[in-house]
């Protein structure tokens, strides 16, 4: 009787100091986490804002910055849309009325930088 008295003590009551072990140790690692995230919030209180409200608030750049225009050949369809943009109507489209599929076909596209104001 002592081996079933001890296999039911290790069947039953083993399972549960384990757990209880367990509550623990994830209670404590639970407070650990939240005891990190927290200090990771009030590192960044105070920083200030990063977001801009761009129309009405301009970001601050150096004298020097100059921007850079990204165009991709293959895609542009020829609508001028970047001609009527532009202050100084700088970008150069030449295109060709391909009558057979109806479609401008892009010819030469080009920008002086030396002219351009990088808006």
């Amino acid at each position: 009787k002592e081996t079933s008295n001890y296999s039911w003590i290790s069947r039953y009551m083993f399972p549960m100091v384990t757990g209880f072990m367990n509550y623990g140790q994830q209670t404590v690692r639970a407070a650990r986490y939240i005891g990190q995230s927290f200090m990771i919030t009030l590192s960044h209180a105070n920083r200030l804002p990063v977001t801009i409200q761009y129309p009405y608030e301009k970001s601050i750049t150096s004298e020097r910055f100059r921007g850079r225009i990204h165009f991709e050949f293959d895609k542009c369809i020829a609508c001028e849309v970047c001609v009527r943009v532009c202050p100084i109507d700088l970008p150069v489209v030449d295109w060709r009325l391909e009558t057979d599929i109806r479609k401008k076909r892009l010819l030469n596209y080009s920008i002086d930088f030396g002219i351009c104001i990088f808006c």
